[in-house]
């Protein structure tokens, strides 16, 4: 029996790349040398003087390492100690792994937050806001099985995230329980960025009510948040609701373009890059250091991300 061939069309749409491939590896080789001169940013730590040993700035640089290269705190002790990282931090000697553990003390999301400011526009024309799941509890099969500790029901925590879609920067992050809604998050987040003006903010239909739209309205902003297909046409105090869908549902595709909707996928595409580079796990146990943890995540994101 003959079998028919079929034929392949010729693929025509080809993409474009206006990467320069050879910064971009000069880009990637730099990186430790970047994470390493943010001593000079984390210097406000250090103040008021204390009679320390080592400098909170130096630790938390310790801490970046640790983050970016998934070790524990034993690694990335001995790896400051047998490959002089401490000599090119300042540092007498290497801080034992207990010293590099405690520096979560020392530090507060608050704190983060403002040093994350620096490495961020104060005006942008596309935001948007959206939220993944983190693992918090790093348990093998095999683990299960030795000590007979099988774990009911998987516990994550929820990632609510603000990007700057042009620079692939993130704004803001907020840790919650992973049963958290994330219309409920979006005023918190916004009342946290009102020293950065974004003209669209893109939502998926998780943010689909009217109290995020008169958020994203009183925060000088166009909300561009894509609504249910059974919504209603009345305002019922958000004239703003109302306007996006009697938009959508008369020209959706004209909607997407004036918004620039397909940028949406950019925050989808971040939250896959800080998991495939940072890992899928919190190692903090705490509430109070896994909001710290994820901060941390920001800066080395946000210090890391190549322009584009």
């Amino acid at each position: 029996m003959q079998k028919t061939r079929q034929k392949k069309d010729k693929w025509k749409g080809n993409k474009e790349v206006s990467i320069d491939w050879k910064l971009y590896d000069k880009s990637r080789l730099s990186e430790c040398r970047r994470i390493l001169d943010l001593t000079q940013v984390f210097h406000g730590l250090d103040q008021p003087v204390q009679r320390r040993e080592f400098q909170l700035s130096q630790l938390v640089v310790l801490l970046l390492f640790k983050i970016l290269f998934g070790l524990s705190c034993r690694g990335i002790a001995n790896a400051t100690k047998d490959l002089r990282i401490y000599q090119a931090l300042g540092m007498k000697r290497a801080p034992c792994y207990k010293t590099i553990q405690n520096t979560m003390n020392h530090l507060h999301s608050m704190v983060l937050a403002e040093i994350n400011q620096l490495f961020l526009p104060t005006h942008t024309q596309l935001g948007g806001v959206d939220s993944s799941g983190m693992k918090t509890h790093r348990k093998g099969a095999w683990i299960q099985v030795r000590f007979h500790h099988y774990q009911q029901k998987k516990d994550f925590k929820k990632i609510h995230i603000f990007v700057d879609l042009l620079s692939k920067k993130i704004i803001y992050c907020l840790v919650t329980k992973g049963t958290a809604s994330d219309h409920k998050q979006l005023k918190k987040i916004l009342k946290e960025c009102d020293w950065v003006r974004v003209d669209i903010i893109l939502g998926d239909k998780g943010y689909d009510t009217r109290e995020c739209f008169n958020e994203v309205t009183s925060h000088g902003s166009i909300p561009g948040i894509k609504v249910r297909k059974n919504a209603s046409r009345k305002a019922r105090g958000c004239p703003s609701r109302r306007r996006a869908v009697i938009a959508q549902q008369e020209n959706m595709d004209d909607w997407k373009q004036k918004m620039k909707a397909t940028m949406r996928c950019v925050v989808e595409a971040i939250f896959s890059g800080t998991k495939r580079r940072f890992g899928e796990y919190l190692f903090s146990i705490k509430a109070r250091f896994r909001r710290v943890e994820v901060w941390l995540r920001t800066l080395l994101w946000n210090v890391l991300i190549y322009p584009r």
